[in-house]
């Protein structure tokens, strides 16, 4: 009995911290463009934005970059339908990994057409504590 109630005891622990492991990241959209986003240190950032890759364009992060910040793996496309072409949620993650302020500045535009400004940009100010 003792010994069933040590593995159960275990099992509920572990759970318990998986539970409450890494926090989600925080999600910004095109909503909060302009506005200054505080996140600690540590903290994810997930910026979905509305964009569709089989047109050639991509939401990237602007050459001049950001130091406070770094990006995490690709960005990802969810298409909103099964159709062929359809647009859909571009999603792109960054940790902050440095105290400080700096503008997060993305540009939608086609890599391939490097004489031509990007169509669209989304810049929010990140404040890492």
């Amino acid at each position: 009995m003792n010994r069933q109630l040590g593995f159960l005891a275990a099992v509920l622990f572990s759970t318990l911290l998986v539970a409450c492991g890494a926090p989600s990241p925080r999600t910004i959209t095109d909503q909060d463009a302009g506005k200054t986003i505080e996140v600690s240190q540590g903290e994810k950032i997930n910026v979905l934005l509305e964009g569709n890759p089989t047109t050639g364009y991509t939401w990237e992060l602007d050459p001049q970059g950001i130091s406070i910040l770094k990006q995490i793996g690709e960005p990802e496309f969810t298409p909103e339908s099964g159709g062929v072409g359809s647009g859909g949620k571009v999603s792109l993650t960054f940790e902050a990994v440095a105290a400080g302020q700096a503008p997060l500045k993305l540009i939608y535009h086609r890599p391939f057409e490097t004489d031509q400004p990007p169509v669209q940009t989304f810049e929010v100010t990140v404040v890492v504590k």
